[in-house]
């Protein structure tokens, strides 16, 4: 029994020992395979080890170049209306309301100016008679000269009564008239259509010339704040895309005007629908067109902190610097010399380097 027992364990271990040895064979030549491709990969020149790159061609394009600028939306106008008479203010309106041209904002009273007036009407038809009978008394006195009953004194004072008289009827008739003319602009009316601002209270006594009101222009305009420098390649009628807050228009540039603020210049523009007053926006002006190249951003590598791309040429990678004139989220416009037929490296182009074996892969 113990016989037996002692040949089962020499089989048992013998076949563990087969089965280490088997292991460990399979195990050595794993690893001396390897060693032998990675002494392959060492023993190839780092310029002739290759990589797997997708090109692209550029392609021709025009695109528009555009300066952003800020600016605010305000009235096109703010007018001052002066009374043109003097008297007791009676309003016909309020502060902010809409009002159209010829709307009456306000009357003017005054019960002096027109028992004057009155007074002034009676005077003037008194003196007209008077001055009737002082020239046929006059024409009596020359008559009577001749005659040698009256002395030329006594005729030259008849012509200054006579003259006096006439500078009188002369100054009652300008006074009437101003009077006239400040009671037909009694009537305050609205010279454009906007919004009643600064009105004085009801009631208030006002004189001539005296500020009533103010009239905000309903029409908005844009003033636009622009760098002096970019300034210079502007002008009347240009066009600017206006985008904020969800509002997309146009505008049509009206105004350049000289004088600064802060260094920058107000540029005057009408947007082509209406607008709130006081909205800020930024607002984009297209100032010229450039021809270039449009590759995708993908493409474009920085080496030693300036942009370049890799043409590639009898399979091998060629470092070509670029200038990036406008970058379009996906896409950049490049303004450098290439051709339709060129390609360019865009799948794996950060691991080229100029000189690199590449292999065109779809």
């Amino acid at each position: 029994m113990c016989f037996r027992k002692e040949i089962f364990m020499n089989k048992r271990s013998l076949l563990i020992f087969s089965l280490l040895l088997l292991f460990s064979s399979s195990l050595f030549a794993f690893f001396e395979d390897n060693d032998e491709e990675t002494a392959k990969t060492l023993q190839v020149p780092k310029q002739e080890r290759h990589a797997k790159v997708s090109v692209v061609f550029p392609k021709n394009a025009t695109i528009p170049m555009s300066q952003t600028v800020t600016g605010i939306t305000e009235p096109r106008q703010k007018i001052t209306i002066n009374t043109l008479s003097e008297g007791i203010l009676h309003v016909k309106s309020f502060n902010g309301e809409l009002v159209q041209k010829g709307d009456v904002v306000a009357t003017i009273s005054n019960a002096q100016q027109k028992s004057t007036m009155t007074i002034l009407k009676s005077n003037i038809k008194l003196l007209r008679q008077q001055l009737l009978a002082q020239k046929s008394k006059l024409q009596s006195a020359k008559e009577m000269m001749k005659l040698g009953i009256l002395s030329k004194n006594q005729l030259l004072d008849q012509q200054n009564l006579l003259e006096g008289t006439r500078i009188s009827l002369n100054q009652a008739k300008i006074e009437l008239n101003r009077l006239e003319l400040q009671n037909s602009a009694s009537a305050v009316k609205a010279p454009v259509a906007g919004y009643v601002d600064s009105l004085l209270p009801d009631g208030s006594y006002v004189a001539y010339g005296q500020t009533l009101c103010k009239i905000i222009d309903a029409h908005v305009q844009i003033r636009l704040f622009v760098s002096p420098l970019f300034a210079k390649e502007l002008h009347i009628g240009q066009k600017v895309n206006i985008k904020e807050q969800g509002i997309s228009a146009q505008a049509k540039i009206i105004a350049i005007l000289p004088q600064s603020s802060d260094n920058l210049l107000d540029v005057i523009a009408l947007p082509s629908q209406p607008l709130p007053v006081g909205l800020h926006i930024e607002a984009q002006i297209q100032t010229a067109q450039t021809k270039g190249w449009i590759i995708p951003k993908d493409a474009i590598v920085l080496v030693q902190n300036r942009p370049a791309l890799f043409l590639i040429k009898k399979g091998k990678a060629a470092l070509h610097f670029v200038t990036v004139e406008k970058d379009m989220i996906d896409k950049v416009l490049i303004t450098d010399h290439l051709k339709a037929e060129d390609q360019i490296a865009l799948k794996n182009a950060y691991m080229l380097h100029d000189g690199a074996i590449v292999e065109l892969i779809q």
